[in-house]
């Protein structure tokens, strides 16, 4: 099993100690006169693999009370990508109404009675569209205020969207509260407008004047709101830096890009030849915000800070997410589930409003733990991608994986050149490290 991984940077060489992702500098002579590779050079305290104070062993299967839930507010969206996979917001059957007002009071009441009161308590919205259900968004969000209001609790907001409905209501409501708003547009006009056309079913119109449109004057004024686009990539539109470009213009601060690696096969999943030149293509995109770094100004490019970020805080876990930990999602029936992505996906359910069934959960953990997972037992890099998307997993291939390695050991060696130049992230940003 590795446990320390050697990397190189323009400052010189390092290593990673994998567990607790704790990085040190290895000092020129270490490695013995005939220059040994820095495996070997540092005869590392036996102590630097185990858990801190304060820190969880990697072998803990956590099972904290819900901290954040998103609701799938709505069944249906106005938009036809052919990528989705909520199919539209109905999950090919599963989710055929929209929620209503009882069962999202029900989900936030079930929340804030289990939730720790010390810590920030999210509430996301999903769909598809979510605002096709608007009138329910709005009910919520006065509903948790008042919450917030009477016990005194932080209460925040989260929501995804492809932004081509928003009216002056909700972008005030974003202003004036703690609003993490995540708009998908995929890039410039042609290539969104190829992914995520407008009307549903037909490809005669794109939909990306309308997103702008809707969409700028929050980036102009968008007082309490953390906005950031989020892009997903094809194996059709793999110009990451032009597409980041593209966005950047329209006036986001925060761009990441997810690559799509299931879904129909006209939809444009990465295949195994195409993951060489995605990682290519990232790091072309990421080369000048890093040159932004080095002058003092913030990256825009969410995939890079968010690395930074968790490298230089000893992000370690063998979880990708908190899903089934602290974050579970919320079907228009009162379900519960692990993961958005999943929603009427067995596997994934783990109770209702009225309780969790502790059993499913253990289970559900206790498979998905990085450690169970046979093909990332011997990786250095499995406390950082933690196995990746419980709900992707089965897509998981050598070149996705070799991906992954290329990304991580680029923000390695980019971490330690910049030393003490590290950016935070956006709140609500949900990107994972790779």
């Amino acid at each position: 099993m590795t446990m320390i991984f050697p990397f190189e940077s323009d400052r010189g060489r390092h290593v990673l100690v994998v567990p607790h992702s704790r990085i040190f500098d290895v000092v020129a002579g270490e490695g013995g006169e005939d220059g040994d590779d820095a495996q070997d050079a540092p005869e590392l305290d036996a102590a630097l693999f185990d858990a801190a104070i304060g820190e969880e062993p990697l072998s803990t299967i956590p099972e904290p009370a819900p901290q954040s839930i998103s609701l799938n507010v709505s069944n249906r969206c106005n938009l036809g990508c052919g990528y989705c996979y909520a199919a539209q917001g109905g999950f090919e059957g599963a989710q055929p109404t929209p929620m209503d007002q009882d069962t999202a009071r029900q989900a936030i009441d079930r929340l804030v009675a289990v939730a720790d009161a010390s810590r920030p308590i999210t509430i996301g919205f999903l769909g598809g569209e979510p605002f096709a259900n608007r009138a329910l968004i709005h009910w919520v969000v006065g509903y948790g205020n008042a919450i917030a209001r009477r016990s005194g609790l932080d209460v925040r907001y989260s929501v995804t969207t492809n932004g081509t409905l928003l009216n002056a209501a909700d972008l005030e409501m974003f202003r004036s509260t703690s609003f993490a708003v995540t708009v998908s547009i995929d890039g410039g006009a042609e290539t969104h407008d190829a992914q995520r056309p407008r009307p549903l079913g037909k490809r005669t119109g794109g939909s990306w004047a309308q997103v702008v449109e809707h969409v700028r004057p929050l980036l102009a004024n968008p007082g309490r709101t953390k906005i950031a686009a989020r892009a997903t990539v094809t194996n059709r539109n793999l110009d990451i830096a032009s597409n980041f470009r593209s966005l950047v213009d329209v006036g986001f601060t925060e761009v990441g890009f997810s690559p799509l690696r299931t879904g129909p096969r006209e939809a444009g999943a990465l295949r195994d030849a195409d993951w060489a030149i995605y990682l290519e293509a990232l790091i072309a995109a990421a080369r000048p915000e890093v040159a932004r770094l080095r002058a003092g100004e913030p990256s825009r490019l969410s995939n890079l800070s968010i690395a930074l970020k968790q490298l230089h805080r000893g992000a370690s876990s063998p979880y990708p997410c908190g899903a089934g930990g602290g974050y579970f999602s919320v079907s228009a029936e009162g379900r519960w589930y692990a993961c958005h992505r999943a929603i009427g996906d067995p596997a994934f359910e783990l109770g209702t409003s009225a309780g969790l069934d502790v059993e499913r959960r253990r289970a559900f953990l206790t498979a998905r733990h990085v450690e169970a997972q046979i093909d990332c037992r011997s990786c250095w890099a499995r406390y950082l991608c933690s196995g990746g998307c419980h709900q992707e997993a089965s897509a998981r291939t050598p070149p996705s994986c070799d991906f992954i390695r290329g990304w991580l050991r680029f923000c390695l060696s980019t971490y330690c050149e910049l030393g003490a130049v590290i950016p935070d992230p956006p709140r609500g940003v949900q990107e994972r490290v790779p």
